[in-house]
């Protein structure tokens, strides 16, 4: 067949196409780009999900009360309580004695009715330490001596024993009482605790 020079250039420039064509094709083919399967790569797994760490309850607190003892026992013994347990259920009975500071009246004896003010000098918890100041008047006899005693506080009873003299006037002894005090405090009454002796009453003065 014969071809004129333009369809004879028409001619070269397709068949250069198609060589660069197959050209690229075979590149592309072995860049694994052609036609066939392709694989991708997996991404990495994700890292596990933190586990929550719980913190145990904290344990109850403790308290240590040391009880004391003599000297010369064993060691001493240890209790302990629940924290939540260390307020008392109720709180110690006041002492009369300690609020009312001196207290005045009278008592009969074996010399007649005699004049007398209980002079508080010491309060310790329960226990009372007073001066028995009395007063004869028809006679002039006057004296004191010091006593002690335990206060009762679920009876309100205390008996007072003497100790030693401070003034002590002529054919004079120390005596005992014992008495109860009343529910508002107004009252300290009872007996004297000798041999023709009787009550007493005595009032706190304010």
């Amino acid at each position: 067949m014969f071809l004129s020079s333009s369809e004879g250039r028409v001619a070269e420039w397709l068949g250069a196409v198609s060589a660069w064509g197959a050209l690229l094709v075979g590149a592309l083919s072995a860049l694994g780009c052609g036609g066939g399967p392709h694989y991708v790569r997996a991404p990495a797994p994700l890292p596990p999900d933190p586990v929550e760490v719980v913190a145990p309850a904290p344990e109850p607190t403790a308290i240590y009360i040391i009880v004391n003892q003599p000297e010369g026992t064993a060691a001493p013994e240890i209790v302990t309580q629940d924290e939540s347990d260390w307020i008392p259920r109720e709180f110690p009975a006041e002492n009369p004695f300690q609020r009312s500071r001196t207290w005045v009246g009278d008592y009969d004896c074996v010399q007649g009715n005699t004049g007398l003010a209980l002079r508080i000098v010491d309060v310790r918890g329960r226990v009372v330490r007073a001066v028995f100041d009395f007063q004869h008047v028809p006679s002039g006899a006057a004296g004191s001596y010091l006593i002690s005693g335990t206060y009762e506080p679920e009876t309100r009873r205390v008996r007072f024993d003497p100790s030693r003299w401070i003034v002590q006037p002529e054919d004079y002894v120390m005596v005992s009482m014992e008495g109860e005090i009343a529910t508002d405090g107004s009252l300290f009454a009872g007996k004297i605790t000798f041999p023709g002796c009787g009550a007493f009453h005595l009032k706190p003065t304010r």
